[in-house]
This record gives C-alpha cells, structure tokens and sequence, in this order.
C-alpha cells in the first residue's frame, strides 16, 4: 500500500522503466529453492541467517526508500530486500511444514501466518490515515516512510527469539517417489500461478482509485481499504476454522468461481457498487488462500523443498505478473487489468479439477 501511488501519482515515474526495475528485483525471489535446499542440509545456521537476514530487511528498506527517485539503485537495494525476506519465509515455510500434521493443524497455522500478513498490510495504512492531510506534501511522505522502518525493528527481536529447528543429526526423511502424486504436484503449481492473478493490477489499482475518487477524498478511501483488509481477515478466519469440515477442493473452485467473476465485473460499476464487490471478494479470498495453502502443504509430503516448488509458481505470478501490470497501466486503462486479472482466477479452475483429494480423517487431540 502507498508505494504505487507516491510513484504513480506523486513522482509520476516512467512506468515502462519502473516494470523492467521490478521483473528483475522480483526475479531474486527465485533463490528461495536454492537457499530451501541448502537449508536443509545445513541446519545449524539457519538461526544465524534467520538473523542476518533481518538486519538485511532492514538496511535494504532504509537504502530503497531514500533512493525512490533513483529507480536503478531502487531496484538494487529492492533486491536485496526480497533477498533477506526470502530468508525469512524459508525458515517460517519449514516450521509450517513440519509442524502440519492434520488438517486442523494445517488450518490454525494458515490462520497465523495471513492473519499476521493481514496485519503487516494493514499497519501502513492506518498510518497513512492517521498522518497524511495532503497526499502532495513530501515531508510527510518522508515521514511515512521513516515510521515503516522503525516498525522493522521488532522483526530482529522476535526472529532472534525464535526458537527455530537444526537438529544436526536429524535427517529429513525422503518420501517415496510412489507416495508423490506428480500429476497434482504439476497441476497444484498452475493452479497456484493462476491463483495469483491479482498481481497483475498490483501497482495500477490503487493510483486509479485515488485517482477515480479524487485526492479530497484521500482519507476515505485509506478507511474503505481497511475494511478491505479487516474483511479479508474475516474471510481467512472463517475458512480456517470450518473448512476442514468439508471438501477442500470443491471450495476451492466455487472460491475461484466467484473471486474470479466478482474481479471482472466489478471495475465496470460505480465506485460505491465497485468496493461492495471487492468486499465480498475479500471473503471469497480468505477461503481461497486457505485452502490452497492447504493442498499444497498436503501434497509437499513435510517435503520443504516440494512445498518451495510448489510456492515457486507464485512467485513466479509476481515476477511475471507484477511488472507486466505495471507496464501495461502505461497504454492500457486499469479496468481491462482488473478485469484481466480475473479471468486468469478463473483460469485455476481447470487445473483444480483434476486435482486428486482425498479428505483426511480429524484428529480428536487437534485444536482449532
């Protein structure tokens, strides 16, 4: 949140300059597999990384902000932040698999990692309602930006009390090829890469909002947004708790269904008609990624590598998809990206039905 409008609407940068920026900073993102693998040879250090690499989040951050202007050294130090977030998510994916034994499990730890996501989402955007009056005014942009990376500095203090796995001698024990389902591997990873196809307007859809609302109705929007996010938290919250009851992947398609159709047909409607969508969106959204989460820890096999593949194919969407919407809001209007993006939710619907699913049997000692 904010970034695109500070480049879109305040410093009104080169987009087409900004995409080739961003495909080659989201690109890091695909060391994530090497450093999983390496990780799991080399478990004594990974407490140590874990540590370095939050310093590095925060030193890259401080670097990108001050150098927003300059979009090269931008890029640079951008990369070096996903970089050390990569770290990050790799120790965190490791704990979520091993510690997934059921699916009610599998669903309370979903509900802690994008309840926390949905947190971190949420914190800019209450400070930017609570201290911008003029979204053109740059000390206080200054400001926003110099209150984002104070609110970095706790991550250092709790990675370094958490309390991470290395057991040296412990060998992670290889899954039998037979008990691999190649084919919902292979159709898990399209699924998840048209999952994401939300990336698309992630930079175009909220310079357009303020532009279609107006910059006097700036504080506004800031608080519909975070209804959004509050909603998508209703969502997550509610799919974990009851989904294990049913079907994974029937909710999955009707979530896709009607994430993807509501996408499309929402930047057509007027603005009020337009954020009443995305909040039920937002709902839809929370059963999505909850059960997606879900199938692929189920069919990773407590593999961290096989869940890195898996979660590859979303970072592949962001690397492809993320500077290709930036690019495109050059030339294109923002209705068509939205819209596009929503096609290609509904697109996961075809690699989702031939999934295999097999519902595993509650366990009486989990908790919700």
């Amino acid at each position: 949140m904010m970034l695109p409008i500070y480049f879109f609407n305040i410093l009104n940068i080169n987009r087409i300059e900004l995409a080739i920026i961003q495909f080659a900073a989201y690109s890091i993102l695909f060391t994530k597999p090497i450093i999983s693998i390496y990780f799991d040879k080399v478990r004594s250090t990974r407490k140590i990384f874990l540590i370095i690499s939050s310093i590095g989040t925060l030193t890259s951050f401080i670097f990108l902000i001050l150098y927003l202007n300059i979009l090269t050294i931008f890029g640079i130090f951008l990369s070096i932040n996903f970089l050390c977030v990569s770290v990050t998510d790799i120790v965190i994916d490791k704990m979520i698999v091993d510690y997934s034994p059921d699916e009610k499990t599998k669903d309370r730890n979903a509900r802690y990692i994008f309840l926390g996501s949905m947190s971190g989402a949420i914190f800019p955007t209450i400070i930017s309602f609570l201290i911008f009056t003029d979204i053109y005014s740059i000390p206080t942009w200054h400001l926003f930006f110099l209150i984002l990376s104070f609110a970095i500095i706790p991550m250092i203090f709790m990675n370094n009390l958490l309390k991470v796995p290395f057991d040296s001698d412990k060998k992670e024990v290889d899954t039998i090829d037979s008990d691999i389902d190649k084919k919902s591997i292979m159709l898990l990873c399209i699924c998840a890469f048209f999952a994401y196809g939300e990336k698309i307007y992630d930079y175009p859809l909220e310079p357009w909002l303020v532009n279609r609302w107006g910059e006097q109705y700036f504080s506004l929007l800031l608080l519909i947004l975070m209804i959004m996010i509050l909603l998508n938290a209703l969502g997550l919250l509610i799919a974990s708790i009851i989904s294990n009851r049913y079907n994974r992947k029937k909710i999955l398609e009707i979530s896709f269904f009607l994430y993807g159709s509501l996408m499309v047909i929402a930047p057509f409607t007027d603005k009020i008609t337009f954020f009443i969508i995305f909040g039920i969106m937002q709902i839809f959204s929370g059963f999505l990624v909850v059960n997606l989460f879900s199938l692929m820890v189920k069919h990773s096999h407590k593999k961290v590598w096989l869940f890195q593949l898996l979660t590859s194919f979303i970072l592949l969407a962001r690397v492809l998809l993320v500077p290709l919407g930036t690019y495109l809001s050059a030339f294109v209007p923002t209705e068509l990206i939205i819209a596009t993006a929503g096609v290609l939710v509904l697109l996961a619907i075809i690699p989702t039905i031939f999934i295999k699913y097999k519902k595993e049997q509650l366990s009486m000692k989990s908790e919700i």
